[in-house]
């Protein structure tokens, strides 16, 4: 089996701390290791080989990393401009032969319980063996509406949805049918690309015309941009679901972080390695090695801390930071390099 693991954006949600040059995935955030580095040590001993779809500039970091698990050698789809899941994952397919089984996973998820995760991962891997293409669903915990949900009858999907309204994914989890969409995936690589040509004719025929792993700026402009659900997932018949809790976060927002680090005593959570000055502050946040941060007086705030930009904010509001970026956007700032 072969894990494919999809390097996407920026990780524009974590600004300041991920820039272009250094998205999310590959800054150190849990006890010294990278998001990439988890994604590639805990799936080492379930596959064979790793092939890494990236950009060029996340690719050099990518091999570094990889190196740093062990891993001298892998598969690399270098691409010049981003097309979305679906080409990505088909034109890395299309270099593997048919019957290869091919596990998808992005490189920036948060996974705790690893032995849930590896029982999901086997149950998943068998039904490919069977021809399916298998999507991973989490439980969830609460009603997100930052997320896709599937709704599910067992094993098999019944519908994809997209994110919800708060009081529809209320609904959904009271319901107990519908599971957090969790962008990773199971399949033989000759199954997906017939399921591609049968449901998204125009991203298959695109992507058989480019023949590297390289392809030119040319080559790919001309790939529609698709994802996966919407290219193949939400119309194969041949789709099932794997509904598993691994102890998942996608770390989309501050607010996410915090909950991943947050300690039971209402302490303020570091990440990094300065100690703080705390005095009369709880359940704050701080992240940044710069220089040594002093909290008083203050609850329930966020402070990022970079070399040359610092974030401020109230916990809850942390999804107003792409606003940020987006005036950072029209400013043309080098800031969001």
């Amino acid at each position: 089996m072969t894990n494919l693991i999809l390097c996407g954006g920026a990780g524009t949600r974590l600004w300041p701390l991920s820039r272009q040059s250094l998205p999310k995935q590959f800054y150190p955030l849990f006890e010294g290791r990278t998001l990439f580095e988890e994604a590639v040590l805990r799936n080492k001993d379930l596959v064979e080989r790793f092939w890494v779809a990236s950009n060029e500039s996340q690719m050099a970091l990518a091999r570094e990393q990889m190196e740093g698990c062990g891993v001298s050698s892998f598969g690399s789809l270098v691409e010049p401009v981003g097309r979305n899941t679906a080409p990505a994952i088909a034109l890395v397919c299309q270099q593997l032969p048919p019957n290869e089984l091919v596990f998808v996973t992005p490189s920036d998820h948060r996974i705790t319980k690893p032995t849930e995760y590896r029982r999901a991962v086997e149950r998943a891997r068998v039904l490919a063996e069977q021809g399916f293409l298998v999507t991973f669903g989490i439980r969830p915990s609460y009603p997100e509406t930052g997320y896709g949900y599937i709704e599910a009858n067992g094993e098999t999907v019944v519908s994809f949805r997209e994110k919800p309204e708060s009081d529809l994914a209320k609904a959904y989890v009271e319901s107990g049918k519908y599971l957090w969409n969790s962008g990773m995936f199971a399949f033989r690589a000759g199954v997906f690309l017939e399921e591609l040509k049968r449901h998204s004719p125009e991203v298959f025929s695109a992507c058989a015309l480019i023949k590297d792993s390289k392809p030119s700026l040319d080559a790919m402009m001309k790939v529609p941009s698709m994802s996966i659900d919407y290219a193949v997932m939400e119309k194969s018949d041949r789709v099932k679901v794997v509904a598993f809790d691994p102890g998942w976060s996608d770390l989309g927002s501050f607010d996410a972080l915090f909950d991943e680090i947050a300690l039971k005593d209402e302490s303020t959570s570091v990440l990094g390695t300065q100690s703080p000055v705390i005095l009369n502050a709880k359940r704050n946040m701080i992240v940044g090695d710069s220089r040594k941060v002093a909290l008083v007086d203050v609850d329930d705030l966020i402070v990022i801390d970079t070399p040359d930009a610092l974030l401020i904010m109230k916990r809850g509001s942390s999804q107003k930071v792409k606003d940020i970026v987006s005036e950072l956007k029209k400013d043309k700032s080098t800031l969001l390099d």
